[in-house]
């Protein structure tokens, strides 16, 4: 008799469940997996990439092989903050939306 009840519950209770999942999927296609990224996380690409490409003490902040920082030894010191992006101000809003283009991010 409890196996026939539990049954009935669980054929009752699968409308209820079809609903829920239902209502809830308008929430699972607005993930983070179709979204934007944000400004914030492109700057940081950005910067990422552009250290990682100009080597060695590329900005003030970074250590030599010799375990002193840069400083004004840096590529970014020398160079009149031009070739490397260091800080996140250094990271235009052309610069942003060339990558979100070029990316498709």
């Amino acid at each position: 008799m409890a196996v026939r009840r539990a049954a009935r519950h669980r054929k009752e209770s699968l409308p209820r469940l079809s609903l829920v999942l239902l209502g809830l999927s308008p929430l699972l296609w607005a993930t983070p997996g179709g979204a934007r990224m944000a400004n914030e996380d492109i700057r940081k690409m950005l910067i990422e990439e552009s250290v990682a490409s100009a080597g060695e003490c590329a900005c003030p902040y970074s250590y030599a092989w010799n375990g002193r920082q840069c400083a004004d030894n840096s590529v970014y010191s020398k160079s009149g903050r031009q070739s490397v992006l260091c800080y996140p101000n250094d990271v235009t809003w052309q610069m942003i939306e060339e990558a979100r283009r070029r990316r498709g991010l």
